[in-house]
């Protein structure tokens, strides 16, 4: 069975263990990433969807940066 490790941002594990998922997954050479939501630090949702938007993106890159990637644009 291949090494699997979960990745989590800093400061943000207590959320992911709280809603029972991992942001992302990396094994066998692969990173395999959960749908990130425009959530605020303490998991409540971003209330205007323009900003709401920017934040999923935000903590789409923090998950990938936790895992030693990024975004390339």
């Amino acid at each position: 069975m291949p090494h699997r490790d979960v990745v989590f941002p800093a400061g943000r594990q207590a959320l992911y263990e709280r809603n029972r998922y991992s942001p992302a997954v990396r094994s066998n050479g692969f990173l395999f990433v959960s749908g990130q939501v425009g959530s605020r630090e303490d998991g409540s949702p971003e209330p205007d969807l323009a900003a709401q938007v920017r934040l999923a993106f935000t903590n789409l890159n923090a998950v990938l940066q936790a895992a030693g990637c990024g975004l390339h644009v």
